[in-house]
């Protein structure tokens, strides 16, 4: 780990790290800390890169955040540009009574106290994020006439979302496998 290069330096910011070129060589760190690591490939400097047209991605994304010390993890799917704010699409509320909230507007979910990790499902294009969209909206958020019946949470309807967005195309099946393992039990 090197505290090169100068502070100067341009940085691009992807996702949760940070990335600079300089004297032909890649430095990377992960957003909010000093320390750089040169990467092993060494790419020319940005002012040498002609300027590129190509809009950013988008990304679905599944956000978890920290709920109190005895509730499993709050799960919630998120379609943003990088670093950008965005849409959330969730459920929320007790278990056994949960309703769809999605944002109202665009939320940066990486900046909220509770948040702990996104993991990012696949790029997508504005017309598959409408469908993202359709898809949290028509998926029927958890229920159960008692604590005892309750059978999922948010964990679960977002698992179900995933599994839709797998079959229309959206989402590979590794995605879902990966959440899938994650869920905790209710």
């Amino acid at each position: 780990m090197v505290n090169y290069p100068p502070s100067e330096t341009p940085i691009t910011t992807i996702g949760l790290r940070e990335i600079c070129h300089f004297n032909g060589h890649t430095f990377k760190r992960l957003r909010g800390t000093q320390q750089w690591t040169e990467t092993t490939t060494s790419h020319p400097s940005p002012s040498n890169n002609p300027p590129t047209t190509q809009s950013p991605p988008l990304y679905l994304s599944l956000v978890q955040h920290a709920q109190d010390d005895d509730e499993p993890l709050h799960w919630s799917l998120f379609i943003a540009y990088e670093n950008q704010p965005g849409h959330e699409y969730q459920v929320t509320g007790d278990a056994e009574h949960m309703t769809y909230q999605p944002s109202k507007t665009h939320t940066d979910v990486v900046n909220s106290d509770w948040f702990l990790t996104l993991y990012n499902l696949a790029i997508i294009t504005e017309e598959q994020s409408e469908a993202v969209k359709q898809v949290a909206e028509s998926e029927q958020p958890p229920w159960a006439n008692n604590r005892r019946e309750v059978t999922e949470n948010c964990q679960g309807w977002t698992v179900r979302v995933i599994a839709r967005l797998v079959d229309i195309g959206i989402v590979p099946i590794e995605k879902l496998e990966m959440a899938k393992s994650m869920v905790e039990p209710v």
